[in-house]
């Protein structure tokens, strides 16, 4: 991308519009005059929600867990290589899209519908009494790693979600015709006999003539082709090469800080109910309640009043400024408190839980800091290499040398094909995710270069330094093998043909086994009724479709799937459920179905609902965050 800033500013009306670009990112993407941080602390943004790196590695750790228990040893780094990061983080993205859409049209589980979910977990029950215990409650919670307030919004969620989509789905119903359809297609049976030819029945195949192989050749060309290889040098133009050589004096941090502090500064946030009140004695009334143990959402049922709850609300988000005061004034879990509210006449709080403010420390922040300065350093180095690298190349500086002048990183690729792959067919890990630029390299003339252009974290240029034309292995290098070829095609045409006598002669009247042991076939099964998942097992790719689609008396062949061997069937019988004699087991079907049906209507909401929410995902800090083994860039020189 740099590349193409480079050469787009060569004009003046780009000059002017760099500037004006410029000076938009002067006022927006740099707070406080300090630096822009390296993207965002969050894996992924979803609206208002965000998934931490912490909050993925607690799922990754609670799931790691969860198979040790069941005798799955595996560890942090095996699931990662596995991209079991990948598939955890994709389930919390659904999870937060589809808790925003819920907030959206306003849904939400009561406080007694989180409560009874919770007292129905085991682990938070006393083992004497076997009542809900608030120290087995809060051990529980400790190894799981959660707080109070997070868990009980995640089960509020996990509540939310499952209300939500059982009354998106609840209409959907399979017709009783699916029923009837689906007995009738699971329960169907046939009766077959089945006989092999191994390739021994074909007999001795003599070797082709010279016409033959000379014909057999020209027909094998498309596969006898070698395709053009080319010779390439990838250059690199990455900031991260340049980083080691940025110096950072301390003063430079400490200034870096102190612009940034305020940003980084996270207030006191605090969990609240708040019921609302016309009257100061419903007030009372309604603190009275929650002061005895009485939940917020049954008291202001109870007294027709309206009860809402903040979660890890800032003191700004509380909107009513008289509620804010109270609310960040009480402790947790103290007595409830009537307050005059300046948007409702009375209110009623009661703090649940607070999570104190954290101040910034430079000691804290440092690592983070100095890799933000280098990053934003080792562009200007990088942008100066640049420049010598193109002032190298226009003197006439092979492309490698001027590349390995200007410190930009290198690699040599002795012999690639169009596809991305060596002379031995494995597939070339440096051009991996360069597919269009391979292509245009394939365009490129020999002894010239591409331009730049992006590649993941970098600006690539490929240089053709040599092509080896496509070409047509000749005749005499490929004798043996084209023999060898030619003559199991022709011991595969001859089984086909002894299979298709097989069957001529059952439709001229002749029985299945007679026919079958004239033309060198054994049999293998006789007169044996299968179900379809019977003839799936059937060592011949294509027989059982062809068993289960064809008539009574129909006889079929196919080759056996390692192509030792020419199968032929004939079906002897069908056998089909009448839908109308079993209504209980159509019924069945048709839930099966329903089912189904439901399952996949769910699946398309849910991949709508994400769709809609637009998850925004830091790969960047998502690929830091979960290295997987041998992640290694690629060389700078």
């Amino acid at each position: 991308m740099l590349l193409q800033f480079r050469k787009l500013s060569r004009g003046f009306i780009a000059s002017v519009i760099l500037g004006l670009v410029g000076l938009a990112m002067v006022a927006f993407l740099i707070p406080q005059s300090g630096i822009s941080m390296p993207g965002s602390a969050n894996l992924v943004q979803i609206g208002a929600r965000t998934v931490t790196p912490a909050q993925l590695s607690r799922e990754l750790e609670l799931t790691l867990r969860g198979g040790r228990a069941n005798g799955r040893n595996v560890s942090q780094q095996e699931a990662v290589d596995a991209g079991l990061h990948l598939r955890l983080l994709e389930g919390i993205i659904g999870r937060r899209a589809f808790d925003n859409y819920a907030q959206k049209i306003g849904v939400s589980a009561s406080d007694a519908q989180v409560g009874e979910r919770i007292r129905s977990i085991p682990a938070v029950m006393n083992p004497v009494t076997r009542q809900f215990d608030r120290a087995a409650y809060d051990a529980f919670l400790q190894q799981l790693q959660y707080n109070r307030a997070e868990f009980e919004n995640d089960m509020r969620g996990d509540i939310t979600r499952e209300m939500l989509m059982q009354s998106l789905v609840a209409g959907v119903r399979a017709p009783s015709s699916f029923g009837a359809i689906g007995l009738a297609y699971q329960s169907e049976t046939r009766v077959v006999s089945i006989a092999e030819a191994p390739l021994s029945a074909a007999g001795a195949i003599p070797p082709p003539t010279e016409a033959q192989l000379q014909t057999f050749w020209e027909e094998s060309q498309d596969s006898l082709r070698v395709p053009e290889f080319r010779a390439l040098t990838l250059v690199y133009a990455r900031p991260q090469d340049f980083i080691a050589r940025v110096n950072i004096p301390e003063t430079r941090l400490q200034e870096e800080f102190e612009a940034r502090r305020a940003a980084l500064t996270q207030p006191e946030r605090r969990t609240y109910v708040r019921i609302s009140a016309q009257t100061e004695a419903q007030a009372n009334d309604a603190a009275a309640r929650l002061g005895r143990g009485e939940r917020a959402d049954a008291v202001a049922a109870a007294l027709s009043l309206q009860a809402t709850r903040g979660e890890n609300h800032a003191r700004a988000e509380v909107t009513d400024a008289n509620v804010a005061a109270a609310v960040f004034e009480m402790r947790a879990g103290a007595a409830p408190r009537v307050v005059r509210g300046s948007l409702t006449p009375w209110a009623v709080v009661q703090v649940q839980a607070v999570t104190p403010a954290v101040e910034p420390s430079l000691a804290a922040m440092r690592d983070e800091l100095r890799q933000a300065i280098a990053i934003d350093e080792a562009g200007s180095l990088l942008n100066t290499a640049i420049n010598t690298f193109e002032d190298a190349r226009a003197s006439g500086t092979p492309i490698a040398e001027a590349a390995r002048q200007s410190g930009l990183g290198v690699v040599s690729i002795p012999a690639v094909e169009a596809g991305g792959h060596d002379a031995q067919g494995n597939e070339i890990e440096a051009l991996a995710g360069m597919e269009e630029l391979v292509t245009t390299a394939f365009a490129t003339d020999e002894g010239e270069a591409t331009d730049f252009a992006p590649v993941g974290d970098a600006d690539v240029i490929i240089s053709v330094d040599s092509v080896t034309p496509s070409f047509v292995r000749p005749l005499d290098d490929v004798r043996p093998q084209l023999t060898e070829v030619w003559i199991g095609r022709e011991r595969a045409r001859r089984l086909r043909d002894m299979s298709q006598d097989v069957i001529e002669a059952v439709r001229g009247g002749q029985s299945f086994a007679a026919a079958a042991r004239a033309n060198r076939f054994n049999m293998l099964v006789s007169s044996q009724q299968i179900d379809r998942r019977m003839a799936s097992q059937i060592p011949a790719r294509g027989l059982a479709g062809q068993i289960f689609a064809d008539q009574q008396g129909a006889v079929v062949a196919d080759a056996r799937a390692d192509g030792q061997a020419m199968l032929v069937a004939i079906v002897e019988q069908i056998n089909r459920v009448d839908p109308a004699e079993h209504p209980e087991e159509v019924e069945a079907t048709r839930l099966q179905l329903q089912q189904t049906l439901g399952e996949s209507f769910a699946a398309a909401l849910q991949d709508e609902i994400i769709r809609r929410a637009n998850p925004r995902r830091n790969e960047q800090l998502i690929n830091q965050t979960f290295r997987q083994s041998g992640d290694e860039e690629a060389p700078a020189q």
